[in-house]
């Protein structure tokens, strides 16, 4: 089932099968569309980045000018596939241009980024190397729309801000860029379960669709689709989990025409909007005010339907996820450990106990552990761990037993990744316990203890950070050995964390 938004008293249409816009004359557009749902191993993988970049495709061909030879679409590429794309974009386009065709280039990118450039797996390419290879295609008008977080850092390079008011220019005379990003420089996308997609992306698209023609004339321009965009995304994301997204803007379009600045909130009420759709059963959502109203639409092809206010029911929102990191933005920055170490010593505390049998006395020990963790995630590290257990005295009418269980271990420890200095961890490991000691006979014979038992621990605890380099701990371990009681200490100790890493 397909998703739509209702901005007003709607007149929605399917679209015929073999619907394609012809380019205007002496006109001709080019679209590179990319989606990639992978980021950097820290990034949680999308759920819609490469369905949002198909749509976006799909509309450019049927409604937007683009024909199927001009377009080119990317799903989950590596950094060389994405810079020789450009490169075929580069050499199309200026063949065009020599031959007089007036030329436009659009690029889209749906899928995960920082605050220095868009992630391609575990491959990425900084804004400035965009924005330079974009600069080198010879063609009229460049347009960039990047769906991804922090992606509004790429409008800083030139002195782009967030608002929403821009210049547009209908004549086909105008020449230069534009870059517009679904999001501010220090703010997540987000993406919804009820979309399945973007919210700037499903926003742009159905004002493209027509939704965003204010002036009622039968075309959508870029200042409109981009305005009813702009304004869409933060009403839809005002109140998510999130919180609100502001898209941002770098246009240098020059030529002859007006500045147009408007809020396609503004309309009047029960302005008629037609929207162009593919055939298919659409969710419809209406959004007045903080409430939410949805329903459900039929289309065949060639079908035209009125959607009224009175058909939809109330609904409740849901949850969203942000497009690029893992948890909430935390009052202060989460410590990322990948690639470093942390090296602890740890007592135990509560484990000296004495057993009494009819034929044997035990009385237990104390123990003691060195733990080497390495950070291969944020969240996950392998452990390496030398622990030595007092193994006590156990005394019968015949000997006397002592001894210590040296044990050579290795596991792995979870550490979610929470901001703060309390960082709760979980951990097992398996390994060799090795025993040596002493048996003394009560005629005093004495004979030493060797042998190799297998066992391993499970624990739980918490780092208490201080600073960026010391740590205090407390740990619970259940200790299992071959032909041993099983133990449980409360051990406590101290830590350092060291080596090269991110943060």
């Amino acid at each position: 089932m397909r998703r739509s938004c209702l901005a007003a008293i709607l007149t929605i249409a399917a679209l015929p099968a073999a619907a394609q816009q012809p380019p205007a004359s002496g006109l001709r557009r080019f679209a590179l569309v990319v989606g990639a749902n992978r980021g950097a191993a820290d990034r949680t993988p999308l759920r819609y980045a490469v369905a949002d970049a198909d749509r976006f495709a799909s509309l450019l061909t049927k409604m937007g000018g683009v024909q199927a030879p001009d377009s080119q679409v990317l799903r989950e590429p590596t950094r060389q596939a994405f810079m020789d794309a450009l490169a075929v974009t580069r050499t199309r386009a200026g063949a065009a241009r020599a031959e007089g065709a007036r030329t436009e280039v659009l690029l889209y990118f749906s899928g995960h980024a920082d605050e220095t450039g868009l992630m391609l797996g575990r491959e990425r390419i900084s804004y400035r190397e965009l924005r330079q290879s974009i600069s080198a295609i010879a063609a009229d008008v460049g347009i960039a729309i990047l769906d991804a977080c922090a992606s509004g850092a790429i409008t800083r390079l030139k002195g782009g801000h967030p608002s929403p008011a821009f210049l547009t220019d209908e004549s086909v005379q105008v020449q230069g860029y534009a870059f517009l990003t679904s999001s501010s420089e220090n703010e997540a996308a987000q993406e919804a379960e009820h979309l399945k997609g973007s919210f700037f992306t499903h926003a742009l698209l159905t004002g493209l669709r027509g939704a965003a023609d204010v002036s009622g004339d039968g075309k959508v321009t870029l200042g409109e689709a981009y305005q009813f965009a702009f304004a869409e995304t933060i009403a839809q994301t005002a109140v998510t989990q999130a919180g609100a997204q502001h898209p941002a803007y770098d246009i240098k379009l020059a030529g002859t025409g007006d500045v147009v600045m408007t809020d396609v909130r503004e309309k009047p009420a029960g302005r008629r909007v037609e929207l162009g759709l593919e055939p298919g059963q659409y969710q419809v959502y209406f959004v007045p005010e903080n409430a939410l109203m949805t329903g459900t639409v039929r289309l065949d092809e060639g079908q035209h339907q009125e959607l009224k206010r009175e058909t939809l029911a109330p609904t409740d929102r849901l949850p969203t996820s942000r497009r690029g990191a893992d948890e909430e933005p935390p009052s202060q920055p989460v410590d990322d450990l990948t690639g470093r170490w942390r090296i602890a010593f740890q007592g135990a505390v509560t484990n000296t106990s004495v057993t009494t049998t009819p034929n044997e006395t035990r009385v237990g020990g104390a123990s003691g552990n060195m733990q080497f963790s390495h950070f291969i995630r944020r969240d996950l590290a392998i452990d390496f761990n030398i622990q030595a257990i007092d193994a006590g005295v156990v005394t019968t009418d015949t000997y006397t037993t002592t001894g210590t269980d040296t044990g050579f271990l290795v596991g792995a420890r979870y550490h979610p990744p929470l901001a703060g200095s309390l960082r709760p961890h979980v951990g097992a490991s398996i390994g060799a316990f090795t025993q040596s000691g002493t048996v003394s006979s009560n005629s005093s014979t004495v004979a030493g203890l060797d042998d190799t038992r297998f066992g391993g621990t499970v624990e739980g605890g918490v780092d208490i950070r201080i600073g960026g380099h010391f740590l205090f701990n407390v740990d619970g371990i259940v200790t299992m050995r071959d032909s041993r009681d099983t133990r449980f200490d409360i051990a406590i100790g101290f830590g350092f964390i060291f080596g090269s890493g991110k943060r």
